[in-house]
């Protein structure tokens, strides 16, 4: 089937209609368009858009202070005071109410708490103390430090409590992480608990021997021997040069102003002496 025809195009068609009419003095009037603003040009890819500047006398944001800091205060407080189960109470307080327990200041608060029992002879609170430290604090140096005292004050080993005691006390004062009051107050917790344990030493020493040499002594005491002659005088202690044998006052533990030691080291004490003892005899 053929598509119908289309009729061809005339000229007049094809040409457009021209305006011959005269041009007036007046224009026509015409409406006005707006035309949109022309956007910012875009940064290049490489270039970050920038944040803008705080103004300059925009104060600067102060960073979040841990409240352990604000608690070593009262600590240090009570721990020159001498009050050492006062500062157990309070210790424990902050330690178990404070927030933020995973930084690395609650050391603040745990080192003068384990120290103070320590002081007191109260060791399985003082183990608790360190076991509930999470790992990522316990790892640090001052909490190893205080491990390896309080492992050694617990199996009363003697010739190792000492110079344990005083790693502890220049780790303290050594350390850069610990500002001059903190190590301070620590320093003098580790002096009190080696005043405190060697007085301890001597009563056991004082009960259990009626004699006893010298180099022994000063493995109990912690003490060389112009310290120990020393000690020993203060102490009315009957010493021989000749053997070097220490005949010990009998002393009651009041006389010392400090209750003797605590009964978990009871076992470890007797093996100590048992096998002091021994060493005597051989």
């Amino acid at each position: 089937m053929e598509a119908p025809l289309t009729p061809p195009y005339t000229n007049e068609e094809l040409v457009p209609a021209v305006d011959t009419a005269p041009p007036t003095s007046e224009s026509p009037s015409t409406t006005p368009v707006a035309v949109p603003a022309a956007a910012p040009p875009s940064p290049p890819p490489s270039q970050a858009p920038q944040a803008p500047e705080p103004p300059l006398d925009a104060p600067a944001p102060e960073p979040e202070q841990s409240p352990y800091l604000a608690l070593f205060s009262g600590l240090a407080e009570i721990a020159a005071t001498g009050d050492y189960a006062q500062l157990v109470q309070a210790a424990e307080r902050a330690d178990l109410s404070a927030t933020h327990d995973k930084h690395v200041s609650r050391l603040l608060v745990t080192a003068p708490l384990v120290l103070a029992y320590l002081i007191l002879d109260d060791l399985p609170p003082a183990k608790f103390a360190l076991t509930r430290l999470p790992e990522s604090i316990a790892a640090q140096p001052l909490p190893q430090a205080l491990f390896s005292l309080l492992a050694s004050t617990w199996e009363r080993r003697y010739e190792k409590v000492y110079p344990r005691a005083e790693a502890l006390f220049d780790l303290v004062n050594q350390s850069e992480s610990l500002e001059a009051e903190v190590a301070a107050v620590l320093a003098r917790l580790v002096t009190a608990f080696v005043d405190t344990f060697r007085a301890r030493a001597s009563a056991l020493i004082s009960r259990a021997y009626t004699s006893i040499p010298l180099e022994l002594a000063g493995t109990y005491l912690g003490l060389n021997r112009e310290q120990l002659l020393e000690a020993a005088q203060s102490q009315r202690w009957q010493y021989d040069a000749s053997t070097d044998i220490f005949t010990p006052a009998p002393q009651p533990s009041s006389r010392v102003g400090i209750r003797a030691f605590s009964a978990p080291s009871t076992v470890a004490t007797f093996t100590l002496v048992t096998d002091s003892v021994a060493r005597l005899e051989a």
